[in-house]
């Protein structure tokens, strides 16, 4: 199945894109003959005419010319109409001749602050009605701040009035979550016409056009047996829905340009086998939201570059980190909605002492450890995991040195080891009005307690670098957070990944005790590993059973199963899986604050697309530390991190060879047991 554009539609060279700094170096680097030939070029051609009004082009003004606070203030990209003629440069891009042009730039800035002003107080109304409905933000633990609410009323916005909206920030910083929760509103409190369904889905690199614009399935009511269905982008099209695109830069140019000429005709041409052309127009309620992880610091070079004629479509809204102070209100809002700060307990106070301090330790860490070279950062998701953690009354020097201290590793040199530091930075002081004081007053008293593995937990040889990773990995599943093991090769990361995945099931069946299996799944990751070994194939069915359900039918993965039945799985060496079996994992590992989230799309199964995902399901992986930062840093940083040191460092002979021995001695048992089992079977 085909799509393609209308040959009516304008061609691409007719929409003026924004122009980029390349393209200015380009038009200012022709030579005066250049220009000269390219001016009579452009009055031999006949179609080259002035732009209607009703086409939108970005001013070409300069940025020193421009309030930038007022410009800025909400982030939206002001389009204005200029009815001037094109010009070409080297590259054949069009783009607005600044000297040619005879339009006034003051009376172009004025007329962009005149459209700013008009929208302002449309903006400021949809802040009102959600101040008005704060209850509902609360329920669905989104806490409403200056900026999230700005964000929020210009999505509602843009998606009322069916105007493309990219959200472009780093990871970590509510995209997704945004559009998830404005929908929601829109369908509670919006009018008839704005309530829509949304839908989501993930884009990565293995995405093709079929899987979004439609695709044959089975159909046992058809003569053939098959039927064509939709996909993601057709259905919100024709239907009016609004659609969800998450990592929009991970797809590939035949689905950029798919999209574009959507979005440019007001209608999509799909081509069928047997069938005519078939047109199906835009519907006027049709909107398209999508998200991204910019090009740049430790995603530089893993995303592409989205041209400035594809992004001219959309209005663009950024995600800048949260700020310290915005992170304090946001912890608070978190830590009430959890219950876990209430008002009226005798340890009110100290609980947001505590909340107080974390929060500021998480900042001044995260600046003592910031590299540009390091995938790994610290994000709102680090201060989730400690409330949730802290609500379970979970010891918080663990959760600290779990959160903060495990994903580095131990050094000789005190100067340089970062879990010695961190220890440290607990019991930090700082000089204040002359008095020296600590700097986090309600963790200075924070001590190690002595560790040890849980009850029931397989038998193995106890070291403290065992310990300490299975301390944290366990920390880490209780409290709803997946975990990649770290370390070196033939450190035994593949037997403690399985150790820990094993137990937690073991822990889970007891609660579960309807489900008789206890199964482990442990995927050895490979380049040459594909999406379809994880989730599952599609598969043609003998004659016999197609009668039925038709000739197609789709075979579970281990990792489909695993996500319905509430199993810890383990993807061993997760850096040498391929960037595209990665990609398709995020949508996945985000956190799902409702049953309704907690779904995971599965285009390839048509009969059931969105598998349900089971409270209990995890993810343990391994990497090599070497290699980690390799992996997109946008899956890293949906896990919990954890180093798992030289087992052998510290282990003291007289202890290892009674392991040993007493290792042995349990073998022979286990041998001579399972012998009188085999003769009392005979006998029997």
């Amino acid at each position: 199945m085909n799509n393609s554009s209308s040959s009516n539609s304008s061609s691409e060279s007719d929409k003026i894109p924004e122009s980029s700094e390349d393209e200015s170096s380009n038009k200012s680097s022709e030579t005066p003959k250049e220009r000269e030939n390219d001016s009579s070029e452009l009055k031999e051609d006949p179609n080259l005419k002035p732009k209607s009004p009703e086409e939108k082009i970005d001013a070409p003004w300069k940025k020193e010319e421009i309030p930038e606070e007022d410009v800025r203030k909400n982030e939206i990209n002001i389009k204005v109409n200029i009815p001037e003629r094109k010009s070409k440069n080297e590259n054949g891009k069009f783009l607005i001749d600044e000297k040619k042009s005879n339009i006034d730039v003051k009376s172009h800035i004025e007329e962009i602050m005149n459209n700013f002003s008009t929208a302002k107080p449309v903006i400021q109304k949809i802040i009102e009605d959600i101040e008005n409905h704060k209850d509902f933000f609360k329920k669905e633990n989104f806490i409403l701040t200056d900026n999230s609410k700005e964000r929020m009323a210009l999505l509602i916005h843009f998606i009322k009035n069916g105007i493309p909206v990219l959200f472009e920030g780093n990871t970590g910083t509510s995209k997704t979550r945004t559009v998830l929760i404005a929908c929601k509103y829109l369908n509670k409190y919006g009018k008839e016409d704005e309530k829509r369904e949304l839908i989501r889905y993930n884009l990565s690199a293995e995405t093709k056009i079929d899987d979004i614009m439609g695709k044959y399935v089975s159909d046992p009511n058809s003569l053939i047996g098959l039927k064509v269905q939709d996909g993601p982008y057709v259905d919100a099209y024709r239907n009016g829905k609004i659609l969800l695109f998450d990592e929009i830069n991970l797809a590939s140019s035949n689905i950029l340009q798919c999209i574009q000429q959507s979005l440019d005709n007001g209608f999509i041409s799909i081509e069928t086998n047997g069938h005519c052309l078939l047109r199906i127009d835009k519907n006027p309620n049709f909107s398209l939201a999508a998200t991204q992880n910019p090009n740049k610091g430790a995603f530089s070079g893993k995303r592409q570059e989205l041209g400035p004629e594809f992004l001219s479509r959309f209005q663009k809204i950024f995600f800048p980190d949260i700020l310290r102070e915005e992170m304090q209100h946001i912890a608070k809002g978190i830590a009430k909605t959890n219950n876990y700060l209430k008002k009226g307990d005798k340890d009110y106070e100290k609980k947001k002492e505590i909340l107080k301090d974390i929060v500021n330790l998480h900042y001044d860490w995260a600046k003592e450890n910031d590299s540009e070279f390091d995938i790994q950062c610290y994000t709102i998701r680090e201060i989730e995991t400690v409330i949730e953690c802290l609500k379970k009354e979970e010891d918080l020097y663990t959760i600290l040195m779990t959160i903060y201290g495990g994903r580095f590793r131990s050094n000789k040199s005190q100067e340089e080891d970062k879990k010695y530091k961190l220890k440290n930075k607990f019991k930090e002081k700082i000089n204040s009005n002359g008095k020296e004081e600590y700097r986090y007053k309600s963790l200075k008293d924070l001590e190690e307690k002595k560790k040890s593995l849980p009850e029931g937990f397989p038998e193995c040889y106890e070291n403290d670098a065992l310990k300490q990773t299975v301390q944290g990995v366990l920390l880490a599943l209780r409290n709803k957070r997946n975990v990649i093991i770290s370390g070196d090769n033939e450190s035994g990361l593949t037997q403690v990944a399985e150790w820990c995945s094993f137990y937690f099931n073991a822990q889970n069946k007891k609660k579960k005790e309807q489900e008789k299996e206890n199964k482990s799944y442990v995927c050895f990751c490979s380049k040459n590993l594909e999406c379809s070994d994880l989730i599952g194939r599609t598969k043609i069915k003998d004659e016999e059973i197609s009668k039925k359900d038709g000739p197609i039918s789709f075979e579970e993965g281990f990792l489909c199963k695993s996500i319905k039945q509430g199993q810890c799985i383990v993807l061993d060496s997760i850096e040498e899986a391929p960037s595209r079996v990665i990609e398709r994992l995020n949508g996945l590992l985000d956190k799902k604050n409702s049953e309704e989230e907690a779904k995971f799309d599965v285009p390839e199964d048509s009969k059931e697309p969105k598998k349900k995902i089971h409270k209990d399901f995890r993810i343990i992986c391994t990497s090599n530390s070497k290699k980690i930062n390799q992996i997109s840093p946008a899956f890293v940083n949906r896990f919990e991190v954890i180093t798992l040191e030289n087992q052998l460092d510290k282990v003291y002979d007289e202890d290892f060879k009674n392991y040993v021995y007493s290792y042995v001695i349990n073998i022979k048992k286990n041998i001579i047991k399972k012998k009188k089992m085999k003769k009392k079977k005979k006998k029997s």
